[in-house]
């Protein structure tokens, strides 16, 4: 690796901006080309269409949102294409209590009431119900999941607990991703960007009938440009993905259905390494992470006597990720689950089960990161086998609904794991529910707290008088890391008003035991010039959060609508005495951003044309510090011809760049989020 700083002149800036400029121009020219015609059409989704979404995520059955005891939120596709966000995380800065910022161009900090960070380890994502969360970092790496967004039909968002259900790690919420019905989708789409930030990207995707199933196939390849420093200096935080689906539907002879889901992809995220607290001459070095994996998902679903069901999915998935210099990592994953529903009376059963083995191989090629002299464990397995049952219980029918249970994990990394959730619902009318809930979930320790050693600083000597000092993060004793848990107290309130106006209140308060936090262990004085201040993991914080998320939906017109959210979070947690150990409470603060709102209007105009306004607004952070942000992102879209569209995006359009997060893990250098325009054209035949 070598050493790099950039600067730009400002004639170089003006050339840059022309050439993005000019790129955007052809383009738009080559889009307008296409015949251009004028449609009626109003808004897809009228609000009484809304109420009667329903969502599979809560409680691994189909619900219309209004009956259900938690707090959720579903995504809309039309949602999705109307807010403008190109990729998963930033469609996600729709739902409340969803906490999103951008660390660069190919990086992201997303979770679910607080504890956000690069891989915020306290929310459980799915994509069509196969969980993507990583036992190496308890996270997830979004610049491997930027899903063809075209092939989405809803994102379902529960916050708050949802083990009891979906297991361990569940524990602020449950972000489902589920894909579109290949049926719904026949005959070719190819659709083309290109923008201010953004070189190209294309998608294309088919649709077909195969005997008495559909299948759809799609592909994406896309780039994106480096943004910018706080100076105006070009980052080195660039983006590279191609991704190709298989998505396939077909009925079965008993009357059932099966789904075949399957993708791979590869991914190219460059960055650039900031050594100045370490003394290291160059300051900053270039690295590139490459990465790469498939996977595979059957299930099958099937209706049962009595008016029940049953359903069964194995999935498989690898991946491969080269952080150049640092660390390379290969993992494999094959689970297996099954549930079945069995309705009686006022009664209605479900129980199932589910195992899941991970396995890992890491390797750190002699980084200055990691100490390559206390990692022992360079391949490791992880097993979970859980069961649950739940009971939907009609207390009074049409009004009271009582449901509850429990789910029981077996972790080979943290033992047994016991998660319980009891939920009561009242509905005094079809149009208004009351709910409530107190449920307990569990965080299993991650890889990297178990096993990898990493490097935290490093003082230089000061001959004679001062020797070295490294501080080093080593892995607990076996056996020491125990779970995280919180149990959550939540209430709910969701209404359509009037024919005209929808509400959804959430209040929740949480507490946090045995957060995994540093301990400072004693000084060591491996040489007469070098000491070693030695960091390990314990169970060793409490945390306390609370704060209430309102969405409002009113339809203005038949063709105008307005959605605004708002979210406010409290965090607080007991002083810790060890330093390391309050160092890393104030990050879990200071992350914090109280106040999170936005305004959405969406308006169809009387010749088809539709102009979406998203205000958004964010509170600032304090450490690191951050500062508030309010941004705007517009769209504007034209059909072409009946057969597709073309769309102008804008977004970030009130501040020339701003910064929304400070990466948490490695010391990457800071860019910022900056204003860009985009040209989307979108072709069916």
């Amino acid at each position: 690796m070598s050493g790099i700083k950039i600067t730009r002149s400002n004639g170089a800036r003006r050339k840059e901006w022309h050439r993005r400029l000019n790129r955007l121009l052809l383009t738009l020219g080559v889009s307008l080309a296409l015949p251009v015609q004028a449609g009626t059409d109003v808004l897809d989704l009228q609000l009484e269409d809304l109420l009667k979404v329903e969502i599979k995520s809560a409680s691994r059955k189909l619900q219309h949102v209004q009956d259900v005891s938690a707090a959720v939120f579903v995504i809309t596709r039309e949602d999705i294409d109307r807010s403008g966000a190109q990729t998963i995380p930033d469609a996600l800065r729709l739902a409340p209590g969803v906490e999103v910022a951008r660390i660069g161009n190919n990086r992201w900090a997303v979770s679910i009431r607080g504890f956000n960070g690069r891989f915020a380890n306290k929310m459980l994502v799915l994509k069509d119900g196969r969980s993507v969360y990583s036992p190496l970092f308890s996270g997830v790496m979004w610049e491997d999941e930027d899903v063809i967004l075209a092939d989405v039909d809803r994102i379902e968002v529960i916050r708050g607990p949802s083990a009891a259900m979906w297991g361990s790690n569940a524990v602020n919420g449950v972000i489902n991703i589920i894909s579109l019905d290949p049926s719904s989708m026949l005959g070719t789409e190819i659709s083309a960007s290109s923008g201010t930030d953004q070189p190209g990207s294309v998608t294309v995707r088919h649709g077909m009938k195969v005997g008495n199933g559909h299948v759809r196939i799609s592909a994406k390849v896309a780039d994106l440009d480096p943004a910018h420093t706080s100076s105006g200096d070009q980052g080195n935080d660039s983006w590279r993905n191609q991704r190709l689906g298989l998505h396939a539907n077909w009925p079965a002879a008993d009357g059932g259905n099966w789904m075949l889901v399957g993708e791979a992809y590869q991914s190219r995220a460059d960055d650039r390494l900031d050594y100045t607290r370490y003394g290291r001459v160059p300051p900053l070095f270039d690295i590139q992470q490459a990465d790469s994996g498939s996977s595979l998902l059957l299930r099958r679903e099937q209706a049962t006597g009595g008016g029940g069901n049953q359903e069964w999915q194995l999935s498989a998935q690898t991946s491969v990720s080269d952080l150049e210099s640092l660390i390379h990592v290969q993992q494999q994953t094959v689970a297996g689950e099954f549930q079945q529903s069995l309705p009686s009376g006022a009664h209605e059963l479900m129980w199932g089960g589910a195992y899941r083995l991970s396995r890992d191989d890491i390797q750190l090629p002699g980084s200055v990161m990691f100490d390559l002299a206390k990692f022992e464990q360079q391949q490791r397995d992880w097993r979970l086998a859980s069961f649950f049952v739940h009971d939907d219980y009609a207390l009074l029918p049409r009004r009271w609904q009582l449901s509850g249970g429990v789910r029981v994990d077996f972790d080979s990394w943290s033992g047994t794991q016991v998660q319980p959730d009891i939920r009561l619902a009242y509905t005094p009318s079809a149009s208004s529910t009351w709910w409530t809930s107190l449920a307990r979930a569990s965080r299993t320790p991650s890889r990297l707290e178990l096993d990898v050693p990493f490097l935290f600083s490093e003082t230089p000597a000061v001959p004679p008088a001062t020797p070295a000092v490294d501080t080093v993060r080593v892995p607990p004793a076996a056996g020491s890391l125990k779970a995280e848990i919180v149990t959550a107290l939540e209430a709910g309130w969701r209404s359509r008003v009037n024919a005209e106006l929808s509400l959804d209140l959430s209040v929740f308060t949480a507490d946090y035991s045995d957060v995994v936090s540093m301990s400072t262990q004693p000084m060591q004085m491996v040489s007469p010039v070098v000491v070693v201040v030695p960091l390990t993991s314990i169970n060793g914080a409490k945390v306390h959060t609370q704060g209430f998320e309102l969405a409002a939906d009113w339809q203005v017109r038949h063709d105008w609508r307005l959605q605004s959210i708002y979210s406010r979070l409290y965090l607080s947690s007991p002083a810790l005495a060890d330093p390391a150990a309050a160092a890393e409470q104030s990050l879990w603060i200071g992350r914090v951003a109280r106040e999170r709102a936005s305004l959405r209007s969406a308006w169809t105009l009387n010749n088809g044309h539709q102009l979406d306004l998203w205000l958004r607004h964010v509170s600032g952070l304090s450490n690191p510090p951050v500062p508030a942000y309010t941004e705007l992102d517009l769209r504007y879209a034209v059909p072409l011809g009946g057969h597709g569209n073309l769309i102008l995006i804008g977004q970030n359009l009130l501040n020339r760049r701003h910064p929304e997060f400070v990466s948490d893990y490695l010391p990457i250098q800071q860019t910022e989020v900056g204003r860009s325009l985009l040209l989307k054209a979108t072709w069916h035949f």
